[in-house]
């Protein structure tokens, strides 16, 4: 008998390959709509990481005039993603393939949701049959990141009828809107795609012009055109950032009212890098008020070339003086941006519970941990400091005592603080950010790690009239990702960024240091190594001897140098402040990228800040 088959299975094998096509060119066609309306709504940039299920989402981007950058690592990624979100003030989009892939997003997620960071998170996934089948590299991914996105939607496999390409391009469009709030956060779209996942290269068509002069910028930023990638300009009929609500004539008057029954008040910047006219306007606040401000130092507020004269630094170390604490009580407290990070500055506002204590959020957010907030006035926090001040100018009759003595006591803190330097080693940790801050050009963008370097960057650097802009993760305030937010913010513009994180913050974010090999992401980064977890040495638990040292010390004996080697990074150990200063000032003039690591001792450490306590308190109370 004659074969047949191949009579049946040369048709069959035909409409199963224009299935495919079809199936093929949906995908596409789904993704390219879904990404054009990104770029309509104003994302310039994605991070992309490798995997095959998000090919037609890959492939979209790249047709695209999103500048792309290529993460190897997820976790990474999402914070490359995070920081340039944080620097450049608009959402950036993280693409990842399924499985694991999208899991190691969640860190970042985190963070993007407690600091109100824009982030489009772009998980692939297989399509619904595949799903609890056990089937490779398939898991759970339905509102996998939970509270953390401010929005979820499982997008579903593409289908090839027409009016669901508007589907798709809605979904870009909600998906920028919605990440920009307020309050701005990340969202996630849950991608199914079947294959064949696209088309073969033959089979392409040239994207369309759109948008235009988006392809001619695209190309600009993939040069790496700063001036044009990353500047203030926008595509005709391009969308930008939401405006925060206006504050209403309600508001303004009944905080006015309230401000003007209380003469002895307190304006608190947190950490937070909401608009470049903030600093001006709140201090514009406290001249008419004559209330004094206690800035976060990654409030924006402490340095820059506004009004500072009732900017202080120092309230971390001065508060801490029993009786100034105790007898310079605040009636009112006007909160801007999150809670600052100064521990004691919690300890003494809990002393005074009777202050009335303000928010202004322009999301309405109760950001206030330990529950004395009383009122939450929704508007844009700039608007609401100008017309704040505008409307208590005329009547207005600051209490002279109540600022001076403020000031006095930063003057004295910072006195103590400066004569403490002689007695300490030339690399001694808590001075190393004066003098790498002395060393930035104006317009540096310092990304600063948690624990230890962010309380040193509080206790020990001044304020001052330079043009810095300081970024950090302080929405849930984790070690991880330093190096790759700090490389996302540095991939933002064209000016020096500089990193300044702890060993264990390194050593958690090494794969970050692979973001620098495109030559889009550049910065100087300083670590301050002391082997092992030195903010521990402050707390409690430093007194548990072994257990502290095993446990809470962690000491890891690790030489970063090959690790810098692997990635191509010039390394350094300054072996003194003066060559630290130097080396740093040189690597931000050029944009170079290099690693410069400086050595110090955690018992050191401890004694210092213990000793700068005690002479803070000394010379406050002796002043006061």
């Amino acid at each position: 008998m004659a074969d047949l088959s191949s009579k049946v299975d040369g048709p069959a094998r035909a409409v199963e390959d224009a299935a495919g096509s079809a199936t093929a060119a949906t995908n596409l066609a789904w993704a390219e709509a879904f990404v054009f309306a990104l770029e309509e709504r104003g994302v310039r940039d994605a991070c992309v990481c490798s995997g095959s299920r998000s090919a037609p989402l890959v492939l979209a981007l790249h047709r695209s005039s999103i500048r792309t950058h290529v993460a190897l690592d997820e976790r990474a990624g999402a914070f490359f993603a995070l920081g340039l979100a944080k620097a450049s003030r608009r959402p950036v989009a993280i693409l990842t393939t399924s499985g694991t892939a999208a899991a190691n997003l969640h860190p970042a997620a985190v963070e993007a949701h407690h600091a109100r960071v824009p982030l489009i998170l772009l998980t692939a996934d297989r399509p619904p049959e595949l799903r609890d089948a056990g089937a490779s590299q398939t898991i759970d991914q339905i509102r996998m990141f939970g509270a953390a996105a401010r929005w979820f939607h499982e997008v579903g496999a593409p289908v090839a009828e027409p009016d669901l390409i508007q589907y798709a391009a809605a979904l870009g469009a909600r998906a920028v809107a919605e990440a920009w709030g307020p309050p701005a956060g990340p969202v996630h779209l849950n991608f199914a795609f079947r294959e064949p996942l696209v088309p073969d290269p033959e089979l392409l068509e040239a994207r369309p012009a759109r948008g235009g002069d988006a392809a001619r910028r695209g190309d600009a930023a993939r040069r790496g055109d700063a001036a044009m990638a990353g500047g203030a300009a926008e595509s005709p009929g391009a969308a930008g950032a939401p405006e925060s609500p206006s504050p209403s004539a309600r508001d303004l008057a009944r905080a006015a009212g309230l401000l003007r029954q209380r003469r002895r008040g307190l304006i608190i910047c947190g950490p937070e890098d909401a608009s470049p006219e903030l600093p001006a306007a709140v201090a514009r606040l406290a001249a008419v008020t004559g209330y004094p401000i206690l800035a976060d130092p990654a409030s924006q507020v402490r340095y820059g070339p506004h009004d500072r004269s009732r900017v202080l630094g120092a309230y971390d170390a001065f508060l801490r003086a029993p009786g100034f604490a105790a007898r310079e009580a605040p009636e009112v407290v006007i909160q801007f941006g999150p809670a600052l990070t100064s521990k004691s500055y919690h300890l003494y506002a809990a002393r005074h519970p009777g202050a009335v204590h303000l928010l202004v959020d322009p999301a309405r957010g109760w950001r206030s941990p330990s529950r004395r907030a009383r009122e939450v006035f929704a508007a844009d926090p700039t608007a609401f400091a100008s017309a704040l001040a505008d409307s208590l100018a005329k009547g207005s009759d600051p209490l002279p005592r109540w600022g001076e003595t403020f000031d006095l006591a930063e003057r004295a803190a910072r006195d103590a603080i400066d004569r403490r330097r002689a007695s300490v080693s030339d690399l001694s940790e808590g001075y190393l950010f004066p003098a790498l801050l002395d060393s930035a050009p104006e317009g540096t963008l310092v990304y600063v790690g948690n624990s230890l370097a962010i309380r040193n960057l509080d206790l020990f650097a001044p304020a001052s009239a330079k043009r810095l802009r300081i970024l950090a993760n302080r929405g849930a305030s984790g070690i991880d990702g330093v190096i790759s937010s700090g490389l996302g913010a540095g991939a933002a513009g064209d000016f020096p960024v500089l990193i300044v994180t702890g060993d264990l913050s390194f050593h958690h974010d090494l794969n970050g240091l692979a973001a620098a090999r495109e030559g889009n992401a550049r910065a100087t980064i300083v670590i301050v190594n002391n082997d092992g977890g030195g903010v521990f040495s402050l707390l409690p638990i430093a007194r548990h001897g072994e257990v502290f040292e095993r446990y809470f010390g962690t000491p890891h004996g690790l030489d970063f140098a090959p690790a810098a080697a692997m990635y191509g990074i010039p390394f350094a150990r300054p072996d003194s402040l003066a060559a630290l200063g130097a080396r740093a000032a040189s690597s931000l003039a050029r944009r170079a990228t290099e690693i410069l690591e400086v050595r110090t001792d955690r018992d050191e450490t401890r004694a210092l800040h213990q000793a700068l306590r005690a002479d803070v308190i000394r010379a406050v109370e002796e002043t006061l």
